[in-house]
């Protein structure tokens, strides 16, 4: 008796089950594309929320510290627009003293925290930001931050390091020098740990602590005001430049974080 087997070797599929495999492995692959669209748009979205608030942080930590340099910088101006009256007033003597207590060669510079908006350009993880509106915004946050640290840091710097400097050191008193010296002595002598030998050498220096005036007059203050007027002027040009830099950062920042606040929280 013979026994017919339907899975032998010769035996023909029919059309049927051929579509039945085909739609079956079609189904199989179809799935694992979309699991694995599914998979990378999910890793997109936690990446994207990930990187978003660490900018945020940035944004906040750059905007209060520009608001601590608005204000610092407002002080420095309205002390050296004081000196100046003082400076250009029909007067026949001028104290050094007053002009070096109220005038600073030193200034803060912005140093913007853009680190996360770097690491996200250069990996080009930009495009997990979907929000077109959102990323012009911080694209234009910063544009803006980076030439505010550039103005601060670099063509400010240039001037107030360079030309600016020199005519401060050029006009100051010895006294006013030494003083100055003590001061640094002081803020620094317990976080440096300065031995006691060196405490009791300076310590007769003490009478230059005291603020004397440094009277000049005649040819030499007509000299003084000759250089250190347009000196000053252009001091201040510069400082208001980059006040209205950092201004405008901090209002691009702002819009940010109110965006961020109205639209992704």
């Amino acid at each position: 008796m013979e026994v017919h087997h339907s899975n032998h070797p010769t035996h023909k599929k029919k059309a049927k089950e051929y579509l039945v495999e085909f739609f079956m492995l079609f189904t199989a692959v179809t799935l694992g594309f979309f699991a694995e669209n599914v998979r990378e748009v999910y890793v997109e979205k936690e990446r994207a929320h990930e990187y978003v608030t660490r900018l945020e942080e940035d944004i906040k930590s750059n905007v209060y510290f520009i608001d601590s340099l608005l204000a610092f910088n407002y002080g420095i101006e309205y002390q050296m627009d004081s000196v100046l009256v003082e400076l250009t007033s029909n007067k026949s003597s001028f104290d050094l003293a007053f002009f070096y207590n109220h005038v600073y060669g030193s200034f803060p510079r912005f140093l913007s925290k853009n680190d996360t908006y770097e690491q996200m350009k250069s990996a080009g993880f930009l495009r997990y930001i979907k929000d077109p509106a959102l990323l012009a915004l911080i694209i234009d946050y910063s544009n803006e931050a980076e030439a505010a640290e550039y103005r601060s840091r670099e063509q400010e710097a240039s001037y107030l390091l360079g030309e600016y400097a020199s005519l401060l050191i050029k006009w100051q008193p010895p006294s006013v020098s030494i003083k100055k010296y003590l001061q640094n002595f002081e803020s620094s002598r317990s976080r440096l740990g300065i031995p006691d030998s060196l405490v009791k050498q300076n310590e007769k220096l003490s009478l230059f602590k005291e603020d004397k005036p440094v009277l000049i007059s005649g040819a030499a203050l007509e000299a003084f005001k000759k250089e250190m007027i347009p000196a000053m002027g252009r001091r201040l040009g510069l400082m208001k430049t980059t006040l209205s830099f950092l201004q405008r950062t901090k209002s691009k920042g702002t819009q940010v974080l109110n965006y961020l606040e109205n639209h992704h929280n």
